[in-house]
């Protein structure tokens, strides 16, 4: 027994590493799910007529922060983290903003109409459209001076353009020149392009400006009508007078193509009758030389039918052509012998019938 129990060698005990807990599963299960919830949570939306701007709060040395590292965001989701970005969403389509004195419409215009003093001394009301958008990839320039959309219609179009309107539309040298389109055209066009000097290096755009309607005072408003009807009546004439010489031209030009007509007109008609006569001389020409050679061929067959009777064998040859003739006659029965007909012997034929 002591010897078994010298020779039996104690078990070594192994260890083993546990595997994680339940608890620990069920933290890292509660992390997954809050990280997707932030996620979830963080996704903005930019609708097709907008454009975003995400701008960087809290940069964590991985994005750079600032206004002047926002970038556009195009429609679509967009991941915005909480406390560390802010997003600016603007409206990029096509914006109006009026500028009228007519009140009680379906929308109250945002500004009053435009009072203009002309270089002559007149005083005029204008009541104007403006038309602008933002410029969807420059929107990040925006953030510098406006915040939202309203900041651009009241910090933008109201605080900028009124005096525009005014100093381009007080280059009119008359009032009565509001009465004329083409100048019309020419200063909007003009007062668009001043804007665009001021709003484009800060995202905005400036389309067009529409003029709808102008107002003078009432006591220069008929004498103004007076004499831009007279000038318009001057210039109506003026384009009558200028009508009538062209009409006078027109028809001259009509005369001489009427007179070059008729003059080819009869140069060909004599031309045809020359044709025509020469065609009909030929024609004579042509059965005179066929009546000549017809007779000709006709004397020369005679000469020709003399020629071969009065030859050896010419009386045979013309009793026959008479019996030729003879054919398909009815059969007649003829004495012959001395005192009968012979009609090949032509000589006895002819004393019978007396042609000698």
């Amino acid at each position: 027994m002591a010897e078994e129990e010298k020779t039996t060698a104690p078990t070594p005990e192994v260890k083993t590493s546990k595997a994680p807990g339940y608890l620990g599963g069920i933290l890292l299960l509660i992390l997954l799910i809050a990280a997707g919830v932030i996620l979830l949570s963080s996704l903005r939306y930019v609708g097709p007529k907008q454009v975003g701007v995400r701008v960087v709060k809290v940069g964590l040395f991985i994005w750079t922060e600032g206004v002047t590292a926002a970038k556009p965001l195009p429609p679509g989701w967009h991941p915005i983290l909480p406390w560390f970005h802010e997003l600016v969403i603007y409206d990029k389509s096509i914006q109006k903003f009026e500028m009228s004195d007519h009140l009680g419409g379906i929308r109250e215009p945002d500004y009053p109409a435009i009072e203009i003093r002309t270089s002559d001394g007149y005083r005029v009301k204008v009541d104007i459209t403006i038309l602008y958008h933002v410029l969807d990839q420059q929107a990040n320039r925006l953030l510098a001076n406006y915040r939202s959309d309203e900041d651009i219609r009241e910090l933008g179009i109201k605080a900028v353009c009124p005096g525009i309107l005014q100093n381009k539309f007080s280059e009119l040298a008359k009032a009565e020149d509001f009465y004329n389109s083409a100048l019309r055209v020419e200063k909007a066009e003009a007062v668009v392009a001043e804007m665009n000097k001021v709003f484009e290096p800060r995202g905005l755009q400036a389309l067009d400006i529409l003029i709808r309607d102008f107002q003078f005072p009432e006591q220069y408003e008929e004498a103004i009508l007076r004499k831009v009807l007279a000038d318009q009546l001057q210039q109506v004439q003026e384009a009558l007078a200028r009508a009538a010489a062209q009409e006078a031209v027109w028809k001259r030009i009509i005369a001489e193509g009427d007179r070059d007509a008729e003059a080819e007109r009869a140069r060909g008609s004599s031309e045809s009758q020359r044709v025509d006569s020469e065609g009909a001389r030929l024609r004579v020409e042509r059965a005179a030389e066929g009546d000549r050679k017809i007779l000709e061929a006709q004397a020369e067959g005679r000469g020709k039918i003399t020629s071969a009777l009065a030859g050896r064998g010419g009386k045979a040859y013309v009793g026959m052509e008479y019996a030729r003739a003879l054919t398909g006659l009815d059969l007649i029965v003829l004495p012959s012998g001395p005192g009968g007909v012979n009609p090949l012997d032509v000589d006895k034929t002819l004393r019978m019938f007396e042609a000698r």
